[in-house]
């Protein structure tokens, strides 16, 4: 079983991977442990949403994914 992630200690740049193996990026975080806005980076599923944001439910956050670039 892997570490539980805080949504709330997410900042904007960070990389999260969703259930479809899609990867997203934090755009922003409201802090209320349950919504980030991210847009998508990867998306296996659907090539479409590359590009697009969308608000995250916190329990569909499965990873980190790739760090933010500095």
């Amino acid at each position: 079983m892997s570490e539980p992630i805080n949504v709330r200690d997410l900042v904007p740049g960070s990389s999260v991977v969703l259930p479809d193996g899609a990867v997203a990026e934090i755009v922003t975080n409201p802090g209320d442990g349950m919504w980030l806005f991210a847009r998508y980076l990867t998306s296996p599923r659907d090539p479409t949403l590359v590009g697009q944001e969308e608000m995250v439910f916190a329990p569909d956050v499965v990873a980190l994914g790739r760090p933010a670039a500095d």
